[in-house]
């Protein structure tokens, strides 16, 4: 059967799902122009979870220390008795968080069910939301090129993309790159198969990118490569160009842990045009994220590799912005910041009373867990909605069960490419099991709000955008997806700020001391088996794996035949360690996802921190020691 994968993925994929005599075999639709036949390793492992003997089929309430199992009648009743009063006097005291846990126009819906009501909702983003406002401040708008677009370039320069863990269709078109002897460069702190993937390797200091940008524009003044067309197409020219007279390429290089040579190498790169960059979500989670990918951006627009065939800049785009969604633009009453979630929920006035939670494991996923948690259990009724005894479930009062991917219909987006999937529903959900819609419409009731909610067909019929496909809804669910998007390169006309103009960042932040307590750097990157926390019960790892550079030992005592800790200054996780010659020898990493009730979870061990967005989370502005 034809269906589509909803997970946090950019590939978005189109997927075919058939029944063997043993099971069933998933496999990427090779119709697709971007899934060409294959898929990724974390979609393989969807059907466990949809048969995992670990799920939860049933409501569950707390009751002392324990849960019991209830109907769903009763949980809806419960669900209205504890929210009907607060809706009557101040539906802010209601917190909503919802996740990327499965993306699409139901979880709009969802979403848009709580904002009507005025409940209190969440901004900012654990992911990539430094990075969206960095583009958006730059160019005013979120927007890259066409994809397949990276076979136009002369070279690829890659600013910390994990292509071994992450995409595995942008791989594929890297891979595809190389063979066409497109030479591609890769700059990151080590660790990882980058080599794979790349011509040439930099090592850079962790989170210094926009000291090596602005040292790459420096090189290119000196050797007059700077095009002056584009200089005149910049807001900010002045004190750009003053904060570059204002520093040396010694110092630059210095801060950045990249040599003159290669900083020189990159330069003559981007003097030759037609250079593609990738920026990787990971330098934009330092406390200086915003600072990095704007000054990424700097470098690719003042060098003219902006606006045509081959030039671009590649983060990320809207997986929504090519569906029609005039019927969800309720606007929040009350927010609160999602990366210091936990310091806002205590702060709230009026206090927080009650929180709904769904497609979101909040808990294993934010920053400073074990406060989190501890934050929603003092909240008067917590209410989660999830399939597995999640860090978050633990938390709740009420668990409904939901239901999982291919359990439910769905039409999503991708964040890297500008097709629409139709995600059919393959398989019958358990008995006991609900959308997040379904409960939401059924809790609607209960409330007796007097809001309506239409069926969820109707949601899709009117958020599919037939006239920029050309495509009507029903040839789109027949074939399983549609292109929305446009083919002319992203920004050819100028940028999308009123002037057209260009704004150039004009701030250059020091990177903090060298900390002797805590002196490493902690990257908690992504796992290559797994969407974030979505790790089976049955699947965890006795202990968590950190790895670190051999050359650690130099600077660390510690004895590898004894217990060793993972330690910042607010707690610490009992790892064990494995090597890598490639990392950086001031760097500790730890591939996240699992959770703090096996005995891992890195965010419990992980300051709550905004980088300079505002509202986007620090991870990486994290240090950490090894100790035994």
């Amino acid at each position: 059967m034809l269906t589509a994968c909803t997970k946090d993925c950019p590939d978005c994929c189109s997927i075919i799902v058939a029944e063997k005599q043993n099971g069933y075999i998933i496999m990427g639709n090779p119709e697709h122009p971007v899934t060409k036949g294959f898929t990724c390793a974390k979609i393989k492992k969807h059907i466990d979870r949809l048969k995992s003997p670990s799920r939860i089929t049933t409501p569950l309430l707390k009751k002392g220390n324990e849960f019991k199992e209830i109907s769903w009648d009763q949980a809806l009743e419960i669900c209205a008795e504890k929210l009907k009063p607060l809706l009557k006097k101040d539906p802010r005291k209601i917190l909503h968080i919802q996740g990327d846990g499965a993306r699409g126009v139901s979880k709009v819906a969802t979403d848009n069910f709580f904002t009507r009501l005025g409940c209190t909702k969440t901004i900012g983003s654990l992911c990539d939301i430094t990075g969206i406002q960095a583009c958006i401040e730059d160019f005013g708008l979120l927007d890259h090129n066409n994809i397949n677009d990276l076979l136009n370039a002369s070279h690829i320069v890659n600013f910390g993309k994990d292509f071994s863990s992450s995409s595995i269709h942008l791989s594929q078109i890297i891979k595809q790159a190389r063979k066409n002897n497109i030479h591609v460069t890769s700059i990151w702190p080590g660790s990882g198969d980058y080599d794979q993937y790349a011509d040439k390797l930099i090592r850079i200091n962790p989170g210094t990118d926009r000291f090596l940008a602005l040292a790459i524009v420096k090189c290119l003044i000196d050797n007059n490569d700077v095009d002056k067309q584009q200089v005149e197409k910049c807001i900010n020219q002045e004190k750009y160009f003053n904060l570059i007279k204002g520093y040396s390429l010694t110092y630059l290089s210095k801060q950045c842990g990249v040599t003159i040579n290669d900083i020189k190498f990159l330069a003559s790169i981007y003097s030759k045009k037609k250079v593609s960059t990738i920026i990787g979500w990971g330098l934009q989670r330092y406390s200086r994220g915003m600072e990095n990918v704007r000054h990424i951006n700097a470098l690719a627009w003042i060098s003219n590799n902006v606006g045509y065939a081959g030039a671009g800049v590649y983060f990320s785009i809207s997986s929504l912005r090519n569906f029609n969604l005039e019927w969800a633009d309720a606007k929040p009453c009350r927010s609160v910041i999602i990366p210091i979630l936990a310091k806002e929920i205590e702060q709230c006035s009026p206090k927080i009373e009650a929180a709904f939670i769904n497609c979101s494991n909040v808990v294993n996923q934010a920053p400073d867990s074990r406060r989190i948690f501890q934050a929603l259990k003092n909240i008067n009724f917590t209410i989660v909605v999830d399939a597995f005894m999640t860090d978050t479930a633990i938390s709740a009062d009420l668990i409904l069960p939901s239901t999982l991917m291919w359990e439910e219909e769905e039409i999503v987006g991708s964040f890297m490419h500008d097709y629409l999937q139709y995600a059919n529903q393959v398989f019958l959900a358990p008995e006991g099991c609900k959308s997040d819609f379904q409960i939401v419409k059924e809790l609607n009731q209960k409330l007796d709000t007097k809001l309506v909610l239409q069926d969820m067909e109707d949601y899709f019929r009117l958020s599919f955008p037939e006239s920029s496909t050309n495509t009507s809804y029903e040839t789109f669910i027949k074939i399983g997806f549609a292109f929305a998007g446009k083919t002319e390169p992203a920004f050819a006309k100028g940028t999308e700020h009123e002037s057209g103009q260009f704004a150039l960042v004009s701030t250059l932040t020091k990177e903090p001391e060298h900390d002797p307590v805590f002196p490493m750097h902690l990257l908690s990157l992504i796992n290559k088996n797994y969407i974030h926390s979505q790790i089976l019960p049955e699947e965890q790892e006795s202990l968590p794996i950190v790895i670190v550079s051999p050359d650690i030992r130099h600077t660390v005592k510690i004895n590898l035949k004894g217990k060793i800790f993972l330690a910042t200054c607010i707690g610490r996780l009992e790892v064990e360690i494995q090597f890598d010659n490639s990392l950086h020898p001031d760097t500790i990493v730890y591939r996240k996802g699992d959770w703090m009730k096996y005995k891992g979870g890195v965010n419990s061990i992980i300051e709550a921190k905004l980088t300079d967005s505002g509202t986007g989370a620090a991870y990486y502005a994290q240090h950490a020691r090894l100790e035994n």
